[in-house]
């Protein structure tokens, strides 16, 4: 006599093809945000491209001083906001207020671009070495552009937060290709300069800001929850561990500013943005371990930590090992023979660039734990390290000792962020037993 209770073939079949598209469709956004994450990686390295092709190394290096203090700033001025109106957006309770949180976030963006312009424009004219303070006007005008570059950074955190991932890349995507497009536009019409080039990082960071206007109603008058002030106080724990955190990873552009000529300044610039795909796949890793890290009952176990550590440290190194293969050769095809120096900044820059992907992505599951500082003294640590690497290695390496320190670095910080989260798997582990 069959068995009834057994699920018949037919009904078992159907049940595994409707599991696997479930777990198709839960996957698609991690592979659709991968793909724009690649596009948008692609458009800044064709802006990298494109200003080395067009100013030379020279003039590269000098629109690298003009907008140094930007990218030092760029996250660290944003005082933890992002992360902060990602965790409210991530609460399920609250999906009917997102309205209103946009209008927080315009008002919070619109604040710490303010201070962080301010804070760019003084460092423009007490910290640019005297060899270079023709430059300070220009790092004076692009510090203009850090309203609208935290207007869309903030604001864009509430569609990452909130799951609605078509939006968020959308928004990315078109905030990424508005300075490539109107530099390569103008070059059409004539030659482009270091002052233009500036003028038109401005306009950009203006374009993806009304870009995430779009559709919210009464942006500046209409009801907005929380207020400015709440959000600030709640964001400073994630504004110390970004103070630390971004400090050390633009520690190296500091340091080349301060001890290369224009040229090889110009040089290691451009392969900054090389090597930035090297760091796609376990960045946007890092933005689902953000919203999971958020949520109870969803956090990393020790085997899960061991999935995600040992799949990103395999991609990157199969990915690091091709680039460096190819890049001496894609380096000369693509930005030209005067750019051949930069080879040997390239080499050492797209390992520690695979690990700083990584590194990225396990902060991000600690800020979505609410453990923004558990990573602060690695970093610290990192950055001593650092320091002492190039002023033992630079009478020897010039330059390229900054690169190699950056590397060692990023090791030290790897290490010690990955036991930390181990021991934070550890802890669940144990807690779940006791409750047992």
């Amino acid at each position: 006599m069959p068995d009834e209770s057994a699920t018949p073939p037919v009904a078992a079949c159907g049940n595994r093809t409707l599991e696997w598209r479930l777990r198709v469709k839960r996957f698609l956004p991690f592979l659709s945000t991968v793909g724009f994450a690649f596009a948008i990686v692609g458009l800044q390295l064709g802006q990298g491209i494109l200003l080395a092709r067009l100013l030379g190394p020279a003039g590269r290096g000098q629109y690298a001083t003009a907008v140094l203090y930007v990218q030092m700033l760029l996250y660290i001025g944003l005082m933890g906001g992002l992360e902060v109106v990602c965790r409210y957006a991530t609460d399920d309770s609250q999906r009917h207020a997102l309205l209103p949180l946009r209008r927080a976030a315009l008002r919070l963006g619109m604040v710490t671009g303010a201070v962080s312009a301010v804070l760019v424009m003084l460092l423009a004219v007490v910290a640019i070495p005297s060899e270079k303070r023709d430059l300070v006007p220009l790092a004076i005008l692009c510090a203009l552009s850090m309203i609208g570059q935290h207007v869309m950074l903030i604001m864009t955190a509430v569609d990452r937060g909130s799951g609605q991932f078509s939006a968020y890349n959308a928004r990315r995507f078109l905030a990424a290709a508005a300075f490539p497009v109107l530099v390569g536009v103008a070059a059409l019409a004539m030659p482009l300069t270091v002052p233009m080039a500036c003028a038109m990082f401005v306009v950009a960071s203006l374009i993806s800001m009304a870009a995430c206007l779009w559709g919210v109603p009464r942006p500046l008058d209409g009801d907005a929850h929380p207020p400015v002030g709440k959000l600030l106080r709640e964001s400073r724990p994630y504004g110390v561990s970004m103070l630390i955190t971004d400090g050390f990873e633009r520690l190296d552009l500091l340091l080349v500013l301060w001890l290369a000529s224009d040229t090889d300044q110009g040089y290691y610039a451009a392969m900054v943005p090389a090597v930035y795909p090297l760091t796609v796949i376990p960045n946007t890793l890092g933005i689902f371990l953000f919203n999971r890290g958020t949520r109870d009952g969803s956090r990393l176990r020790t085997r899960d930590v061991h999935r995600v550590l040992a799949s990103s440290l395999a991609v990157q190194t199969v990915l690091t090992a091709i680039f460096m293969l190819l890049i001496g050769w894609a380096v000369r095809l693509v930005y030209g023979a005067a750019f051949s120096p930069a080879v040997v900044f390239a080499l050492w820059l797209a390992p520690a660039s695979a690990i700083r992907g990584i590194l990225q992505g396990l902060d991000s599951y600690l800020k979505g734990r609410g453990r923004p500082l558990a990573s602060v003294r690695a970093r610290v640590v990192a950055t001593v390290v650092m320091l002492a690497t190039v002023a033992l290695l630079y009478p020897f390496y010039q330059v390229t000792a900054v690169a190699m320190a950056a590397l060692l670095g990023q090791l030290v910080c790897l290490a010690w962020v990955s036991a930390i989260v181990y021991a934070d798997s550890r802890t669940i582990t144990i807690a779940d037993q006791a409750s047992a």
